[in-house]
């Protein structure tokens, strides 16, 4: 046999086990490359509904705060560490520790502070409740629940109501304020029972 017809079958016949195995090592490592891509795409997709199914954690916002005002010069401001956006209704917020300030013009500003509170963002109706605080000069309130009804600048406060000014105590079921005529009614819800009160001055 011709010496050179041997050496050009040796060189093809490496070139063909060359070949060979470099087309079977890069087939492999692009099918673990399809399965890592496939593997991962599952994993986020996973995370995905998870953070989905999550509506409390995905809907809970940290540091807010509110303020409106209007053209008589009174303004709301309302601030929480953390809140969250009601499901059914974007327009509520439920709130966690609360801190809120009326301002009234000419007449003083009404600080409230609770645990918790419901604030519509649309018509800023607000009820705090869970360790309810109000304090407005010398008069401090504490409380189960206060209703705000910012608009009509209307305020009540009920559920173990507990009512301080100047060293004199009263108890009483609720108590119902209006900021624009200035006026406050105490009162029991039953008819038959009496504030009570403690009187020092």
């Amino acid at each position: 046999m011709n010496k050179s017809l041997i050496i050009q079958t040796c060189i093809l016949t490496i070139i063909l086990i060359i070949g060979y195995f470099t087309f079977t090592y890069l087939n492999k490592d692009v099918n673990l490359s399809s399965k890592d891509i496939k593997s991962k795409n599952i994993d986020e997709t996973e995370f995905g509904v998870t953070s989905a199914g999550n509506k409390q954690s995905s809907n809970k916002i940290l540091d807010l705060s509110y303020r409106s005002s209007d053209e008589k010069g009174n303004t709301y401001e309302i601030k929480s560490v953390s809140g969250s956006i009601d499901e059914e209704n974007e327009n509520i917020l439920f709130l966690k520790n609360v801190t809120a300030k009326i301002l009234i013009f000419d007449y003083g500003t009404f600080e409230i502070k609770s645990k918790n509170a419901e604030y519509n963002k649309l018509t800023l109706d607000t009820h705090f409740f869970n360790e309810v605080n109000l304090l407005y000069l010398d008069h401090f309130i504490n409380s189960g629940d206060l209703f705000l009804k910012y608009v009509d600048k209307e305020v009540k406060i009920t559920n173990n109501v507990k009512y301080n000014y100047n060293n004199n105590f009263l108890k009483a079921d609720e108590i119902y304020l209006d900021l624009v005529k200035r006026t406050s009614q105490i009162y029991m819800k039953d008819k038959n029972k009496k504030v009570k009160a403690i009187i020092k001055n």
